[in-house]
């Protein structure tokens, strides 16, 4: 790099020197940058979340309760302990004023909020004249509707993320109901009418289903997310013109993907697995600990975890699948019921190995009509959270540029290199290959996950993902053990940041090269030093989600640890030896309380750059667990900085950094069809997706509007 600089140094130089007045054109280039540069600094991002310190306004009433009294007028809840008749109009008003100020002010997840307030609106439109006979109340939720910004290209600078997956569906849907209950109603942020923005959401809407319908959802198996989609499309389903054939039918279609991918990760009451966005208490939480994919599983495959055939829970947002699910349309039949072959899968004990694939790579976007910056293409490329890899990179400063969204949090670090010099020449693709910067890490590309089921265990992994780049939210592997107890290893972002993603249990900082073949997990990891704009310093180490607390038993002798859960064994080999660090309160208190024992640890870390772990599962009807730790001791392990090679079980298992992983010398395959399961073959970009399972078999097809079950 210094040779460069100075050769180009030299090179001005020259140049003035055969001409004086180029100097004059340097100094001119300089203050066209010095411009841009000052411009962009200029920009102040808005914050996305109220401060801090802001004191938080503690209500009489919480507005779950209220609208769970409206929405179910007629029973009773022991949990509330007032009832609507209680109510007055001041009360409304504070239960209402915390959302609509969030709202007003545009901060991140307003749109949660915003659902919130419509389910509110519409099952209480009935009592509001009486209740509030000032119109303050209806007056106070209408105004707050017909001010929001639903998309990225209506006007008004905020720090919304309008645009990942869930988010897309949500404001679509509330943008298309809104839309509807005020038709000739004008919304300030584009001046359009409530016709017209249903209109329009529609169409966006229909563009995500069948974006959906054909690649599948990029937040993959994802516990925290795709909860939020299965509530979005419920709201969508009940509250949409049912006339509209198209829309009611896709919108089941997207139901269905959903309901397969939690069948096919589905185990112990969870589908906790290798996933496209998750956060530290995603990972490491048990099953009964969870409170989001806990309300889509109980409502799908019918657990107890209900009130009197209502779910009731906070956030009510997440409830409205379960609402949904115990909901009659007016003819008395069910909005939506999850097929039976798709709940038969998740019943199903039989060992089974399932290979799915989600999605596409930056590199494939432009031959599939997505590189551009049409809503359709905008969404997907935004939606898998991609803005600065190589090949959508111009497109993104121009999408920025066109609708001033640098003040956007999520766009402002556009802002230090908004030069249009460098934009017009076209050379941010070289610089964002060639420095491979942490944000390409960030953006979802294809995701190829193997999961191998048996009713002892589950093993996933995503398959051969992007080895060495970061990772702002994805999980690569997991082991769900008996209880819904979770092992992982990854190499942590962040020592000190222990809630949130990427972080010290959420996201990596640098991806493994990691592949599976049924009950064998390699992990082979070579950690940089360095990536260009990390938030963090890359740190010398990775380590396991190993909590002694929670497992039967748990040894750790130099390189290997054994642990064993009922009847489950398992192994970890690594590359230099095991080191379990005592327990840490600040660690354990994103578990909320699940590791309360402060005897009983819970992280074990492996120490350098260039390291692997290997993960082995059997069960006691194999073999006692004496006898698994002798044989996996005595095991073939080589490896030499990039080739990992073990030999288990009459198995030699090979894998070269970023090339091949090969079992007894065949080439193993880690671009999968899009559905590889005993129930259902879809090809790759496939949209014709038929289940066989239970003895029934169901057909969806979102593009073309089918969906048909026998």
């Amino acid at each position: 790099m210094c040779v460069k600089l100075a050769l180009l140094i030299a090179a001005i130089a020259l140049l003035i020197w055969v001409s004086p007045y180029f100097a004059f054109v340097i100094l001119g280039i300089f203050v066209w940058i010095g411009i841009d540069v000052a411009i962009g600094l200029s920009q102040k991002a808005r914050p996305s979340l109220p401060p801090k310190d802001r004191p938080v306004h503690e209500t009489k009433h919480h507005i779950n309760d209220v609208l769970w009294l409206l929405e179910n007028r007629d029973m009773t809840n022991p949990e509330i302990n007032f009832t609507l008749s209680d109510l007055t109009e001041e009360d409304f008003i504070e239960v209402l004023e915390p959302y609509v100020n969030y709202i007003h002010a545009r901060y991140d997840c307003l749109d949660f909020r915003a659902t919130c307030l419509y389910r509110f609106y519409v099952a209480g439109n009935d009592l509001f004249d009486e209740i509030s006979p000032s119109g303050k109340v209806r007056a106070l939720l209408e105004d707050t509707f017909l001010g929001m910004k639903f998309w990225l290209t209506e006007k008004g600078h905020d720090s919304v993320c309008y645009f990942s997956e869930n988010h897309e569906i949500t404001f679509f849907a509330l943008a298309y109901l809104i839309g509807r209950l005020f038709p000739d109603r004008v919304f300030t942020s584009d001046g359009r009418t409530g016709a017209e923005k249903a209109a329009e959401a529609r169409e966006r809407a229909i563009t995500w289903l069948e974006l959906r319908g054909k690649y599948g959802f990029s937040e993959f198996y994802s516990h925290n997310y795709l909860p939020i989609d299965f509530a979005s499309l419920s709201l969508f389903l009940v509250y949409c013109d049912h006339a509209d054939a198209e829309l009611v039918t896709k919108i089941k279609g997207a139901l269905d993907i959903l309901c397969l991918d939690y069948a096919h990760s589905y185990h112990f009451g969870t589908i906790i697995g290798a996933q496209g966005r998750a956060y530290a208490r995603n990972n490491i939480n048990c099953a009964f600990r969870e409170n989001t994919s806990d309300l889509v599983i109980d409502a799908i495959w019918n657990d107890t975890k209900k009130f009197g055939g209502i779910y009731y829970h906070k956030p009510s947002q997440l409830g409205m699948f379960q609402r949904m699910m115990n909901l009659k349309d007016e003819n008395g039949e069910p909005y939506y019921t999850v097929p039976a072959a798709i709940k038969a899968i998740g019943t199903d004990m039989t060992p089974a190995r399932i290979r799915t694939s989600f999605g596409l790579d930056l590199s494939e976007i432009d031959n599939q009509g997505l590189l551009g910056s049409s809503d359709r293409q905008i969404m997907f490329q935004f939606g898998m959270v991609a803005l600065s890899n190589p090949e959508i990179i111009n497109n993104s400063f121009d999408f920025v540029n066109e609708y001033s969204l640098i003040r956007n949090e999520f766009f402002s670090p556009f802002k230090y290199f908004n030069i249009s010099l460098l934009r017009f020449l076209g050379v941010f693709p070289l610089i964002s290959r060639g420095l491979k910067i942490y944000p390409n890490g960030v953006a979802i590309e294809r995701s190829n996950v193997y999961i191998y089921k048996t009713e002892d265990y589950k093993l996933s992994t995503l398959i051969d993902y992007k080895p060495g780049s970061a990772g702002a939210q994805q999980t690569t592997m997991a082991l769900l053990l008996p209880g819904g107890v979770t092992v992982f290893t990854h190499h942590p972002l962040k020592d000190k940041t222990f809630n949130s993603a990427p972080g010290f249990w959420g996201g990596y900082g640098a991806a493994p090269h990691a592949v599976q073949h049924e009950n064998v997990c390699m992990l082979l990891h070579r950690i940089p030093k360095m990536i260009v704009f990390s938030p963090a310093p890359m740190l010398p180490y990775t380590h396991t989600y190993l909590p002694e607390q929670l497992l039967d038993e748990v040894r750790v002798e130099g390189r290997y640890a054994f642990a064993r859960k009922g009847k489950t064994l398992f192994a970890l080999i690594g590359a230099t030896d095991f080191e379990y660090l005592p327990y840490n309160a600040e660690k354990a208190a994103v578990t909320e309380g699940l590791l309360s024992d402060e005897t009983k640890r819970f992280e074990l870390v492996q120490r350098g750059r260039e390291q692997f772990t290997i993960y082995e599962l059997s069960t006691s009807d194999k073999e006692s667990f004496e006898d698994f730790i002798s044989r996996v001791k005595a095991n073939a392990v080589s490896f030499d900085g990039k080739n990992l090679a073990y030999h288990s079980a009459d198995k030699d298992y090979a894998l070269t950094y970023d090339r091949d992983f090969t079992v007894n010398g065949e080439v193993q395959e880690t671009q999968f069809k899009r559905y590889d399961s005993p129930y259902v073959q879809t090809e790759y970009l496939g949209e014709d997706i038929v289940i066989t399972a239970g003895g029934h078999t169901h057909h969806i097809n979102v593009r073309e509007g089918v969906r048909e079950s026998k």
